[in-house]
């Protein structure tokens, strides 16, 4: 029986709970209003952070999965799956060329999609099964150029299914068309399927030795050893090999499958060398380690600075938006807790036990939990889908993240939810059952000061500091994000285009397509200069790194002996402004058939060469043997690395026309005026060429801004959030100040009948209320000082403690501060004095 009293009583505390909150509409208004905002950003952000970094991939036992954190050769990976111990299955996959997409032909036009090449045991390592047809098999994957006895196959996702197809039945055994390769659709993965990497859903998978066909890499290295684009024979080195995942097997960690594949790795490496490596490369080799990380999370390779950063800013920031709002809440319990402290006094006066009261009151504070959470789940739906839209249209590849309200979600939003009501529940009852009777039964009896006063207090200085501590932070994101923005590559980026396109079925294929393609590009109306290009200075890729040696030998050691090295066309220099320091440019005649050549920019010849003449010298890449020896040209200005910004780039350029065939190539405009007509111009040439041809045309400050993502991602997240604390904040501060001028109308009122004029009420309300402000900043000043060495990683140009980012910070929160504060101020100086002595 004692259960069912218990139940009892319970259910007549939340009726009694929902009739004292019914009563008092304003104050429950504001309360869950305060908390559906603390709870549902924070619901939002964690149903973000948890499928971007930590809920496992829907496969078979995910834990078991791990991945190569750096690519490794296709002929590497084949002897590491059949010589180790620690591995029960492995495969690898790459997305299609440099996006993860694809030109797919269903009807007359193309269009793009996702697309990802995988060895042919990818599905059954994972453990997915088809939803419609089967999925690829070892078979499949078997025979080079055909896939299998029935020819090319392909797998589609159940989206893809549902958007392209709309579900229907016989699209197994349809024939689509990818990158010029007719593939037969055999199977669908189910639904909630999204492959191995949280952010990238492919639209349709394809057997691994289809990639020389449908996505041929675009590296020089391959091409010059003759693979032609083919990454499944080339084992020169690993920098163009596929992604790897293996499962572990039972009981066999991480730590010691990495021991065992890098043993592997150095025979490997042996063999690769002919099996006697000189003393060089054995030491090169040495240095040379494997590194494995959790897989079933859909781990891809996070630098780990910028995964702390991440984690921090997504748990952090929404958490002390979590806990400003309970801080409001519990100030607004405290002042009710005081205005209702006859009915508790009666209570206890006819035998109700203080236990008892405080549970009633903790139960109020659970339905004011509840009531927040469900409004908070309804936010977070709202909130979640402004961060994915936002994601979407920031990035430039094809994104997906399943973001969504799943049990983890409903889960987390109620251990927030049951954590807030104890947080902001507890002190105020425990204040309101404290106070003795004798006072609280008498007539007039009112709370005057004491320690319920003090923890209001208390709490707008908490509320003060962490709001001026999300500023802070905001103020140094964005502060980074404006130093980027305004980043000088060395050269003028203004008016500057640049188009990314996908030649059909790979690549251009000789020189003569190439300058065909250039000479369609000359004299575009309206544009300055343009030229032909596969790379380019700050286009987001600084080139691939090479080491070199300079007259046989190399002379540095470490990052000093490697250079990027960048394929450009002719014009590209003239295009970008960039001044030619000694010696000439690039031009037609440096083709497929003529010597070798380059130029160096300064920083390559200062440190090379030491202040000599480097043009006429000759130096090697190291990395593809003597073909690569070429003559210096000349010497170009320098720019800037576009990865570590306070450095120059050592940079080395070649003749794009020497190092055929290429993947994708790039046209860059030089647009003074209006570039209009000039684009639509480009893309129709680009059409004639090649009606096959997929273009993007992007102003560089456009591509620049795209490769900015997660700083601006992280300023634009502490901004929203910083505003959203200081306007609890502001209301807190403000629901403070309101209660301390009605506590004490009658003081105010002698104050006012003995003289005082409004002016100087005013001033004293509003110097009680900076009192707690200053307080509030100090705290505040001391916990940036340390919270904001944690994102020292993801800021440039400014430092933690930059005096004008703190400034403005503090500026801002003592003016809205101010203006919260001096509202209670003016009816303060308001009051009658006369009604003010008949208060009581």
């Amino acid at each position: 029986m004692s259960g069912f009293n218990l139940l009892d009583t319970l259910i007549r505390d939340l009726r009694y709970g929902l009739r004292m909150l019914r009563r008092s509409p304003v104050f429950t208004g504001v309360a869950l209003l305060s908390l559906a905002l603390g709870i549902g950003a924070n619901t939002a952000l964690f149903s973000v952070m948890d499928a971007l970094l930590l809920k496992m991939l829907p496969v078979k036992d995910p834990q078991q999965l791990v991945q190569m954190r750096s690519q490794i050769s296709f002929p590497a990976f084949q002897k590491i799956r059949e010589r180790n111990q620690v591995f029960s299955s492995a495969f690898v996959y790459t997305y299609m060329l440099l996006l993860p997409s694809a030109s797919v032909r269903i009807g007359s036009e193309p269009e793009q999609a996702t697309g990802v090449l995988v060895s042919g045991d990818y599905f059954s390592v994972l453990g997915v099964d088809a939803v419609a047809g089967r999925t690829l098999t070892p078979e499949d994957d078997r025979i080079p150029g055909t896939g299998g006895a029935q020819g090319p196959v392909a797998v589609i996702s159940y989206a893809y299914w549902q958007r392209r197809f709309t579900l229907d039945p016989g699209v197994i055994g349809k024939t689509i068309t990818v990158n010029s390769v007719p593939v037969t659709i055999v199977g669908v993965t189910p639904p909630h399927f999204y492959g191995t990497n949280q952010t990238v859903s492919p639209d349709i998978t394809l057997p691994m030795m289809l990639q020389p066909r449908t996505s041929p890499s675009a590296s020089t290295e391959l091409w010059a050893h003759g693979d032609k684009g083919s990454m499944l024979s080339y084992d020169l080195t690993d920098q163009y090999g596929p992604s790897m995942i293996a499962r572990l097997k039972p009981g066999v960690t991480i730590a010691q499958a990495q021991t065992q594949v890098n043993v592997l790795y150095q025979q490997i490496l042996t063999e690769r060398a002919g099996g006697k490596p000189d003393e060089a490369t054995r030491r090169e080799n040495l240095e040379k380690r494997l590194e494995l990380a959790p897989a079933g999370n859909g781990y891809e390779g996070w630098d780990p600075g910028m995964r702390v950063v991440l984690l921090v800013i997504m748990a952090a920031v929404p958490a002390l938006v979590l806990l400003i709002a309970c801080a409001n809440v519990a100030n607004l319990l405290l002042a009710r807790a005081a205005a209702r402290q006859k009915e508790v006094a009666v209570r206890l006066a006819i035998g109700a036990g203080r236990g008892r009261l405080i549970r009633q009151f903790l139960t109020e504070s659970l339905l004011l939990a509840i009531g927040g959470a469900a409004l908070g789940l309804a936010v977070a739906s709202g909130f979640r889908q402004l961060i994915l839209n936002w994601l979407t249209a920031n990035i430039n590849v094809p994104f997906h993240l399943a973001a969504e309200t799943d049990l983890r979600v409903l889960g987390f939003t109620a251990a927030i939810s049951l954590a807030a009501a104890l947080v902001f529940g507890l002190a105020p009852a425990f204040r309101a059952v404290r106070a003795e009777l004798g006072p609280m039964l008498k007539d007039g009896a009112r709370l005057t000061g004491g320690r319920g006063w003090e923890a209001s207090k208390a709490l707008v200085v908490a509320q003060v500091g962490l709001s001026l501590l999300l500023l802070i932070c905001a103020g140094l994101l964005l502060q980074t994000l404006r130093n980027l923005r305004l980043f000088d590559p060395g050269f003028q980026r203004a008016n500057l285009y640049a188009t990314w396109s996908e030649f059909q079925g790979g690549r251009p294929g000789n020189g003569p397509m190439v300058k065909e393609l250039a000479r369609r590009m000359e004299n575009l109306p309206g544009a300055q200069a343009s030229a032909v290009t596969f790379n380019y200075p700050s286009g987001g890729f600084n080139g691939a790194r090479f080491k070199i040696s300079v007259d046989g030998r190399i002379p540095f050691s470490g990052d000093d002996a490697y250079v990027n090295r960048l394929l450009v066309g002719p014009g590209v220099f003239q295009t970008l402004g960039l001044q030619l320091l000694s010696g000439r440019q690039i031009e037609v005649r440096d083709d497929e058939n003529a010597p070798k050549v380059c130029l160096v920019s300064a920083a390559v010849a200062k440190l090379f060469f030491a202040g000599q003449n480097p043009v006429g010298r000759h130096f090697k890449f190291e990395r593809t043997g003597a073909e690569s020896t070429a003559e210096i040209i000349g010497v170009m200005q320098d720019v800037k690395n576009t990865e570590s910004k306070d450095k120059l780039l050592h940079a080395v350029y070649c003749p794009v026309l020497q190092d055929l065939p290429l993947g994708d190539v790039s046209v860059l405009v030089r647009i003074p005026g209006d570039p209009t007509a000039t684009l639509t111009e480009l893309r129709r040439r680009f059409q004639e060429f090649d009606r096959n041809i997929f273009v993007e045309v992007r102003s560089l400050d456009q591509w620049a801004s795209a490769d900015l993502l997660l700083q601006r991602f992280f300023a634009t997240l502490a901004s929203a959030f910083g505003a959203l604390a200081l306007l609890l904040a502001s209301a807190g501060l403000y629901g403070v100040m309101a209660y301390s001028v009605s506590r004490r109308t009658t003081e105010i009122g002698i104050r006012m009948a003995v003289g005082a004029g409004r002016t100087s009420v005013i001033r004293m309300v509003v110097r009680e209320t900076m009192k707690l402000v200053a307080i509030g900043i100090v705290i505040g000043l001391l916990a940036a000082l340390a919270a904001t060495r944690l994102v020292a990683n993801a800021l440039f140009g400014v430092k933690p403690t930059d005096p004008v980012t703190i400034g403005i910070a503090v500026f801002v929160m003592i003016a809205v501060t101010l203006i919260a504060g001096y509202a209670p101020a003016r009816r303060a100086a308001g009051v009658d004095p006369m009604v003010a002595l008949r208060h009581e």
